[in-house]
């Protein structure tokens, strides 16, 4: 009884290995946000729909604040470039740099879109404030030359 147990028990570890090796693809990884990167080759080489929230982390490191957006899906918020050092000088005599940006320094914001899977869906870019900026499903739609969405595109956006 105990050979055929161990058989059983070799088999179904086999079976599980090969099911889940079949499940796994091979992550495409996305471009990086730089300053020296323009921010439309960022935007129409960021793969969507397929990026979860671990390799996002592992690949971008952690977001400057994370929050929830208008259509209720959650976002994590990257600035790059226009950093600017300041060196104050503590009562205590005792100083500190600490770099500052603000809107109209050259700060680039991107925010990374994920759906409720945790899979990122959409890439919101802004460089002066507020809903002045691009959307990398506007981007992608543009370089395909149509406005018709991929059919996994924009998916479970409300």
């Amino acid at each position: 009884m105990k050979p055929v147990l161990n058989v059983l028990l070799t088999l179904t570890t086999i079976a599980a290995s090969v099911a889940l090796a079949g499940q796994t693809r091979q992550l495409s990884m996305p471009p990086s946000f730089a300053e020296k990167l323009e921010p439309e080759a960022v935007l129409s080489a960021y793969p969507l729909g397929v990026i979860p929230k671990q390799a996002a982390f592992s690949h971008h490191g952690k977001a400057l604040r994370t929050l929830i957006l208008p259509n209720g899906k959650e976002g994590w918020v990257y600035q790059v470039g226009g950093k600017q050092a300041q060196t104050y000088q503590h009562p205590t005599r005792e100083k500190h740099t600490v770099y500052e940006t603000g809107p109209g320094n050259g700060v680039r914001t991107y925010t990374l879109m994920f759906d409720d899977k945790g899979v990122v869906i959409d890439v919101l870019y802004n460089e002066k404030g507020r809903h002045d900026g691009l959307t990398a499903l506007q981007v992608q739609r543009k370089v395909r030359g149509d406005g018709t969405p991929r059919k996994d595109e924009g998916r479970d956006v409300k």
